[in-house]
């Protein structure tokens, strides 16, 4: 134990950014505190809807395709891998850690469940696989970044690069299709006009919400994304707990994969390229703080769906995709600002009460 928290203080903070004990203990006492209603309020997922709503009444006077339900149905789509990925992502940073290798978790779970579905025609096998992958890959993760104590934003960097290039090279670089029909509609059932993978995103969505806030795990994943040090001398296996996290994370980022081969009805090694900035920018967007412990669910759906609002609003509008770029960075600058400021604010908050119950 008393290794794990030396190593952890000579890490310091996954993001590589300076936060004191004092400032830290503060911190995760005001963020474990609170209810996840005010979680909720006081995160970015009541402004990002309200800049949504602006983004939609806006769009719709320059072109009415905005409120076409083909549009919104290709937004729900387009949003539905980056809510399931951001979701465990989420649960990463507000645990003080950081997975780059989503895109790469992403890449194996489409690819291993094309191969096994289109030699086997076996779904059972192919989600079996995929999972299994995916589950390796973040146990590996955490492996590395909970025991070898290695950064964690150069460990998975390390298995971002590592899995591309053995999938790749095990593909050929070539495209795995066409599915199986009953595989792929998997991926392109529907529920009126909304996609059934939104509906799959909104149920894994509201399962990872339920666990961050109701749960024993959750409690530990804002313990030690607040400060480990406390959380290991409270009893916390912040080592298991980390490792879990990271596993987790890969398991359903292979997912995720799986469910866009299905839609797509064919695996390929384009899939996932840029996924792990998409994904960490729903994250801190929807209010998830970069310092850790801070952090809600429905803030990641909501800016997950932001993100896709912007993409296919700005092609409606015939924006070009530098500029589409331009607009997701401004919009993840601005929050990274304001959780700069949150952190300060909840900082002065929990003084404030500590100095008043003396």
């Amino acid at each position: 134990m008393r290794r794990e928290t030396e190593a952890s203080d000579e890490l310091g903070s996954p993001s590589g950014l300076a936060v004191s004990d004092t400032q830290t203990n503060h911190i995760a006492r005001a963020a474990t505190s609170l209810s996840w209603r005010a979680r909720v309020t006081s995160s970015l997922a009541l402004p990002v809807l309200t800049v949504m709503i602006l983004i939609v009444a806006l769009g719709s006077l320059k072109t009415p395709l905005f409120l076409a339900p083909d549009t919104w149905s290709n937004i729900l789509r387009a949003s539905s891998f980056v809510i399931i990925v951001a979701c465990f992502e989420a649960l990463v940073m507000i645990a003080g850690g950081l997975d780059l290798s989503v895109g790469a978790s992403f890449l194996a779970g489409a690819m291993t469940s094309a191969y096994l579905v289109t030699a086997t025609e076996s779904i059972a096998l192919a989600f079996g696989g995929a999972l299994v992958v995916g589950l390796a890959i973040g146990f590996v993760n955490g492996l590395l970044t909970s025991w070898l104590m290695i950064s964690p934003i150069i460990a998975t960097l390390g298995t971002l690069f590592g899995v591309g290039a053995i999938v790749i090279t095990l593909s050929g670089g070539v495209s795995i299709g066409p599915l199986p029909d009953n595989f792929s509609q998997i991926g392109n059932i529907s529920l009126g006009p909304i996609p059934g993978v939104f509906v799959y995103a909104i149920v894994i969505a509201v399962m990872v919400h339920v666990v961050l806030e109701y749960t024993d795990w959750g409690t530990r994943i804002r313990a030690i994304g607040g400060n480990r040090e406390a959380a290991i001398k409270v009893g916390i296996n912040a080592r298991r707990t980390a490792m879990s996290v990271y596993a987790m994370t890969g398991m359903f980022s292979a997912l995720a994969g799986l469910l866009q081969a299905a839609s797509l009805g064919s695996g390929s090694p384009s899939f996932g390229i840029g996924m792990e900035l998409k994904v960490i920018a729903a994250v801190i967007i929807g209010g998830v703080s970069i310092y850790g412990a801070i952090g809600t669910i429905p803030g990641v759906v909501a800016g997950s769906m932001l993100l896709s609002l912007i993409t296919v609003g700005l092609v409606l509008l015939r924006i070009s995709g530098s500029m589409q770029n331009f607009f997701v960075g401004l919009v993840l600058i601005i929050a990274v600002v304001i959780d700069r400021f949150r952190k300060e604010r909840m900082f002065k908050a929990s003084v404030d009460k500590v100095g008043g119950t003396q």
